[in-house]
């Protein structure tokens, strides 16, 4: 669990600065004093993109969790991605573009895994236009985009690809202080992955199978949907020790509600599981609160 209590909090040191300079008609700071402020601020940024370069390595890249959907044997469905068509409505908010930018990055690691590439390709290409609406498009420069096309036949180099492209978009943004914005890119790619999996949990036919056959075979996809909350506590520490904005402190109370839920529902789970509980059932009905929630907050961010 990642300790943000030793970290400072960029808008405790924003408070710092305004009395500093409310104080500055009273007494001229000397230099010396000046100097230490400026530390305190390199110093407080310093760590936070020290915390961000830790939830993003901690967390899966936005091809994991895709792959992970594939490698259970569900069935490609075309329907559960957020369509290109939705990218104009996100060029006017750069929070919205760095969000969905997040969510086609995951997007386009689902399309890779089930070799839907000549759509992987159109999802890069949007991907680019939501990257120049935040001012980083050189994530997804032309050098990039055509080894993405030179290697549409090799899923594994996709996926290697797109999450290499969502780093240089992070490191981007960590460069020109817009940690904000790296914050929301990871919530949008976080959330989009985690609705693909109730998505193909939720969808799955009644009856095609008995339910006893089908419980089996749905099982995996439960424990990724699971074994997600470590990530979306990982998000909320790092959402919550940035400055925040409106953006912000919407996505930090949805992703709080997700939070109480899975506390609710699979806070124990994890010790049933060594204890083998014999009356535990890795399905469906267990996460029926998560799923809704999860559904509420996708419809929002994709809206």
């Amino acid at each position: 669990m990642i300790n943000i209590r030793h970290i400072l909090n960029i808008s405790a040191v924003g408070a710092i600065a305004i009395l500093a300079t409310a104080c500055g008609g009273e007494k001229k700071k000397s230099q010396g004093e000046l100097d230490a402020q400026a530390e305190v601020f390199e110093k407080a940024e310093h760590e936070l993109i020290e915390e961000i370069d830790k939830v993003v390595h901690d967390m899966p890249p936005p091809s994991e969790v895709p792959y992970l959907l594939m490698a259970t044997g569900a069935d490609f469905n075309g329907d559960i991605i957020n369509s290109t068509d939705n990218a104009s409505k996100y060029f006017n908010s750069a929070d919205k573009a760095a969000m969905n930018l997040g969510a086609y990055a995951t997007d386009i690691g689902y399309l890779s895994s089930y070799d839907q590439v000549q759509d992987a390709l159109t999802y890069m290409e949007t991907s680019q236009k939501l990257a120049d609406q935040i001012g980083i498009s050189s994530a997804f420069e032309l050098d990039l985009m055509e080894r993405f096309e030179k290697n549409l036949g090799n899923k594994d180099s996709l996926a290697n690809l797109i999450n290499y492209s969502m780093e240089v978009a992070e490191k981007k943004l960590e460069e020109t202080d817009r940690l904000q914005m790296v914050a929301l890119v990871l919530s949008g790619s976080y959330i989009e992955g985690l609705y693909l999996s109730v998505m193909v949990l939720d969808t799955y036919p009644e009856d095609l199978l008995p339910a006893a056959q089908r419980d089996l075979i749905l099982e995996p996809i439960v424990r990724v949907i699971i074994d997600q909350k470590k990530s979306l506590d990982d998000i909320i520490h790092l959402l919550k020790d940035l400055e925040s904005d409106p953006i912000i402190a919407d996505v930090i109370a949805e992703f709080d509600i997700l939070k109480e839920l899975y506390k609710e529902d699979v806070g124990d789970i994890d010790q049933r599981i060594a204890d083998q509980d014999p009356t535990l059932k890795l399905d469906k009905a267990l996460l029926i609160d998560i799923i809704t929630e999860v559904k509420r907050i996708r419809g929002d961010m994709v809206k």
